[in-house]
This record gives structure tokens, C-alpha cells and sequence, in this order.
């Protein structure tokens, strides 16, 4: 005899979303796989395949399954958008989830607020901390887990001010990515009645090996006392070097998009190479706590997820020339604490599932412990669930994490 859990669970899959069956929950990941930055998104995905694969084996969320469905966008702008399509209008998918990157989802934006407003979609824990997501008419089909650049680069302009570094330039990647984080810096640098000195630009997808003297005369003419890079982990690699190599000493600090891993073990490579010393006064402000702090409940469980899945390259990335070369990384273990977030909403929004309770269940979060030790907070017209900006730092034995960031520049 059918019980009446059962009937209501038929009712509703006969009005089912997209993506929603009996057994499973399908979403889309657009994101960088291959090219120069295919690291970014290869990382996002290791994540979050060890978190979905714990739920997945403890039952799934109310009988359900999750399962990311992925489309490559090489960290393109004009690939963004058909990306997004394919895995909306080809695949089906429930909600696209951990795309990578400012210059994309700006293209993809569009997309997702035409089928938010006649389907109902979303999309979720962007690996960005851009504004235009977070601002009308977008912020309502998206939710953010991150915290912002504005909110970076303000840690990283107040940090940098307090120590009495005062004459700050950039190097930003030049486009939509770039431009968020220079707003940021500008808006930060007026609060403490300051201005920039000098501004550096670098196209995306520039390789680590591209030399960089003209933007690194711009800045020593400048006589910065610091400098705070936007970009990803070549591009600002190959800066940091260039800016080592010229005798300039001074911290550097990077937002969390950078991709810090990759980024080190580029600057550790060339140390090899070279003899030089390059990631000394090496800074980032990061979204996550450091991987390394298992005082943190989530950092525990996600590295016990990473050890127990190990995964490594998706498939759509085999050809990228991307290697997973260590375990926990801050770019993984964001996208395990994005898929935990996502979790939470399913496992609260209970067995009918369909986009529009996702989304009600969202607003009505409240506060709500993923455990960070700092809580995550959806609600009405606030669909970003973290403000915390941590710091990290470059040592000899690789990154570690601090709450004094003026303790660890020399």
C-alpha cells in the first residue's frame, strides 16, 4: 500500500524542475578545464565531487543523488554564455553551480536571468567575488557564498594601511575581473583617505613566462610601498618574479581568485630554476580558512572527504596539462564548502524538491552553521552567505594561515 510520503513525492515529480528525479539532482558546472587557468576550475570541481560524493554514499539528500554535469569554458567570455546554455536548455540541469570567474559569468548573467524569470533557475557559489551578480537585475538569480572582492581588497587596503604601507598600486587583470577589483581598491583606499599611486594591467590568459618590464617600470617609478594584484595565478605569477627579479621587495597581496597553490608552486619552480628568492612579503586574502587549520570542523571533514575520494582530473580536463600535484588546496576546499552550503539548502528544502522551494528555502535560511566557526547567512534579498575574509601567507614549507597579517611582512 502506497504510503502518503510516497503519494506526495509522485505529485510532486509529475510537476518535476528540470533535473529533478525520484533518485537524483542534476547540475551544471561551467567552468575552466583546459587553458591557462584550468586550474581554477579543476580545483572548484575536486571539491565539490568530495562533498557530493560523502552525501551521495550516506543515502544522497532525501533519496536523491547529486551529480555535476560540466561544460568547459576555458575561463573565456565568449564561450561563457553557450556554455551555460548547453548544460540549461541541452542537459536539463536543476541549477548551475561553481562556475569560475568575473569575465565569465558576466557574459553568462543574461542567460541565467532569462530562464530565472520564465523557469525559475538559478545559479549557485560563483567562484567570484565580482558586484555584478550581487547587484540588480541579477542578484536575484544568483546565490553567493563568498565573500566579495570589494570586501578582499578593503581586508587587504586596511591591513596594508595600518602597517603604514600607504603609497598602494595594482596589477590587475584587464577586464571585467580586473575592473571589480580596482573599484574595490579605490573605494578602499578613499575610506582611509588615501589614493592609488600607480595602475598595471595584464590581458587575461597571459602565461606565467610572458615578461612584464613595462608594467614593472610603471610601479618602481611609482615608488609603491605595496601592491595588491586581481588577476589569476600565471598572469600574477610571472608579475611577482619579474617584480622580485628587479629588486623590488615589498608585499605583494593577492584576492583568493588568484588561485594561491598554483600560484606558489610556480614561484617555487622558478626559485629552483633561478636560485632567486621570490615569494618572500607573498600575501593573499582568502575566502576559506587555510586547508591546514583542523581546528575548523569543515577543514576536518573536508580533508577527510579529499583523502577518501581522492579526486583528481575530471575527464572533460585530461587534456588541459593541468596536474593535480598536492592534496588540499584553498580553491578545492572552497568548492567543498560551496557544495556543503548548496547541501544544506536541499537537505532543508525536504522531498518535493523544485526550483522555486529551493528557492523560498534559501530566503528563509536565517543564520545557519556549516562549520567555519563563522555562520553563513541567507534571507530575504540576501543571497550571499559569507562576509569573512581570512589571510594567508607564503613560508618555505608553503602557505599558512594568519589573523595578523602585519606580523608576517618583513
Amino acid at each position: 500500500m502506497m504510503t502518503m510520503a510516497a503519494f506526495a513525492l509522485l505529485a510532486a515529480l509529475a510537476g518535476a524542475d528540470p533535473g529533478v528525479s525520484a533518485t537524483e539532482v542534476l547540475l551544471g558546472q561551467p567552468a575552466a578545464f583546459n587553458g591557462p587557468s584550468a586550474g581554477l576550475g579543476v580545483e572548484m570541481w575536486r571539491g565539490a565531487s568530495a562533498a557530493f560524493s560523502g552525501v551521495n554514499d550516506a543515502g544522497g539528500i532525501h533519496g536523491r543523488r547529486i551529480r555535476l554535469r560540466l561544460a568547459d569554458d576555458g575561463y573565456d567570455a565568449e564561450r561563457a554564455a553557450p556554455a551555460a546554455l548547453q548544460l540549461i536548455a541541452k542537459d536539463k540541469v536543476f541549477a548551475l553551480f561553481g562556475g569560475v570567474g568575473t569575465p565569465t559569468i558576466v557574459k553568462a548573467l543574461p542567460v541565467v536571468l532569462q530562464y530565472n524569470l520564465k523557469e525559475s533557475l538559478f545559479y549557485f557559489a560563483n567562484f567570484t567575488g565580482a558586484q555584478p551578480q550581487r547587484e540588480p537585475p541579477y542578484d536575484k538569480a544568483v546565490f553567493n557564498v563568498r565573500a566579495s572582492y570589494r570586501q578582499e581588497t578593503k581586508a587587504a587596503v586596511d591591513a596594508l594601511a595600518a602597517m603604514g604601507r600607504k603609497r598602494i598600486a595594482i596589477f590587475v587583470q584587464d577586464d571585467a575581473y580586473g575592473a571589480s577589483g580596482r573599484d574595490g581598491v579605490k573605494r578602499a583606499l578613499k575610506d582611509n583617505g588615501l589614493e592609488l599611486v600607480a595602475d598595471t594591467t595584464y590581458p587575461r590568459g597571459q602565461k606565467f613566462e610572458a615578461p612584464n618590464e613595462a608594467q614593472v617600470g610603471i610601479l618602481k617609478e611609482a615608488h609603491p610601498d605595496a601592491i595588491v594584484m586581481v588577476g589569476a595565478y600565471q598572469g600574477c605569477g610571472g608579475m611577482v618574479r619579474d617584480l622580485r627579479k628587479a629588486g623590488w621587495t615589498g608585499p605583494i597581496v593577492n584576492v583568493s581568485f588568484v588561485g594561491a597553490d598554483q600560484m606558489l608552486k610556480l614561484l617555487r619552480e622558478e626559485e629552483q630554476r633561478t636560485g632567486l628568492s621570490l615569494s618572500r612579503n607573498l600575501l593573499n586574502t582568502q575566502v576559506v580558512p587555510s586547508y591546514d587549520d583542523v581546528a575548523v570542523p569543515a577543514v576536518r571533514d573536508y580533508r577527510a572527504a579529499i583523502d577518501r575520494y581522492a579526486p583528481a582530473l575530471p575527464p572533460i580536463a585530461t587534456g588541459s596539462g593541468y596536474q593535480v600535484s598536492q592534496q588540499y588546496t584553498f580553491g578545492s576546499l572552497e568548492g567543498y564548502v560551496s557544495a556543503r552550503t548548496l547541501v544544506a539548502v536541499l537537505q532543508k528544502t525536504g522531498p518535493g524538491l523544485t526550483r522555486k522551494r529551493f528557492f523560498e528555502t534559501a530566503e528563509s535560511m536565517g543564520k545557519f552553521d556549516i562549520g567555519l566557526g563563522t555562520s553563513a547567512e541567507f534571507g530575504p534579498g540576501h543571497h550571499q552567505a559569507l562576509d569573512t575574509v581570512w589571510w594567508s601567507y607564503a613560508t618555505p614549507e608553503g602557505w599558512k594561515g594568519t589573523r595578523s597579517p602585519a606580523s608576517v611582512v618583513r
